[in-house]
């Protein structure tokens, strides 16, 4: 029954217009289906009662005298162009996976909302782990309450090439971690793991998903640590650490020119004014003090000044003479 209302559906939906109980049965038969038009009009009703129970709505609208058509998908325009370009441009996803991805949400939209959306070809990356499987593992470890073992990777140059290696720091000489997972966090690009590592006692550990490998799950004891925290605060304050372990209150003055790109860095949430020069000075609290906020702050070159903190300022001044006298040698 399955089998025949979903080629149904599918019939219907590829199909460029309104599309007759007598055209459909003719399209049934590629898929060896053959079947009586009364037979059609009650899997039709049946997929309808179906799709009204979780959405409240008619999928495939019945033109009376001309046949059937779907007019409303699943997801709207910008709801649909959304989803796909958050997988398309996820640099976690392979080809393959983004494109299997991609083809499940298009089953859930008609063949003329397809030809409305922009469906870009995702650049084949070449990735050394599987980000949905290694989630797919630690989401059930999570709920069943299941430990996790895993390798956890580092990076090094080996033999001219760039090579992982398994990470050891915190697991002395072992490179196998066992740990106990509570949440997963999902930050900037990235997700984070929150768990019970047990070399680490009474605290709270954290691993960026993309750098597990050979996730799978350990018969051991799992151990539940989280009603010693505040779990919700313990997660902003150790995912921060991960990223960074200095957090600053960062005051820029830069051109109105970049205005924009001031915002895209740090949203909105940024307190600012305008000088009687025509520059802008911005205060933003309790930034991630790391290498890529200083490799924004030289990438804009003259068209922004670091005012506060002065330590910072200093790292950069540090940074640029480091790259003149580098360009002075090499000249030399």
């Amino acid at each position: 029954m399955g089998e025949k209302m979903y080629y149904i559906y599918k019939t219907i939906n590829e199909s460029k217009g309104i599309i007759s109980a007598k055209e459909i049965q003719e399209c049934l038969k590629q898929y060896e289906l053959f079947l009586n038009v009364k037979t059609i009009y009650s899997l039709i009703d049946r997929i309808n009662d179906f799709y009204m129970c979780l959405t409240n709505k008619q999928l495939i609208k019945a033109i009376k005298s001309k046949g059937y058509i779907i007019e409303d998908a699943f997801f709207d325009d910008g709801q649909l162009q959304i989803l796909i370009d958050s997988i398309i441009f996820n640099p976690n996803l392979d080809q393959k996976s983004a494109k299997e991805m991609v083809d499940k949400l298009l089953l859930l939209s008609s063949s003329n909302q397809i030809k409305r959306i922009n469906i870009e070809d995702k650049h084949s990356n070449v990735l050394d782990y599987d980000l949905l499987l290694t989630l797919t593992t630690i989401i059930k470890a999570i709920n069943m309450r299941k430990n996790i073992a895993f390798k956890y990777i580092s990076y090094d140059v080996i033999d001219d090439e760039l090579s992982e290696v398994y990470h050891t720091n915190g697991n002395q000489s072992f490179d196998t971690y066992v740990v106990s997972p509570y949440r997963l966090i999902l930050k900037g690009s990235n997700y984070y793991l929150i768990g019970y590592f047990n070399k680490r006692e009474n605290s709270l550990s954290v691993y960026r998903v993309d750098r597990i490998r050979l996730v799978r799950n350990h018969n051991s004891n799992y151990i539940d640590i989280q009603e010693q925290f505040d779990m919700l605060k313990e997660i902003d304050k150790n995912v921060n650490m991960y990223l960074s372990k200095n957090r600053i209150d960062l005051k820029i003055r830069f051109n109105q020119g970049i205005l924009k790109e001031v915002v895209n860095q740090f949203g909105k949430e940024i307190l600012v004014s305008k000088r009687y020069d025509g520059k802008i000075e911005a205060i933003i609290k309790n930034v991630a003090l790391s290498d890529g906020l200083i490799g924004w702050l030289m990438m804009l070159q003259t068209n922004v000044q670091v005012l506060l903190p002065l330590d910072l300022k200093e790292i950069i001044k540090k940074r640029l003479n480091l790259m003149l006298r580098m360009y002075e040698q090499d000249s030399e």
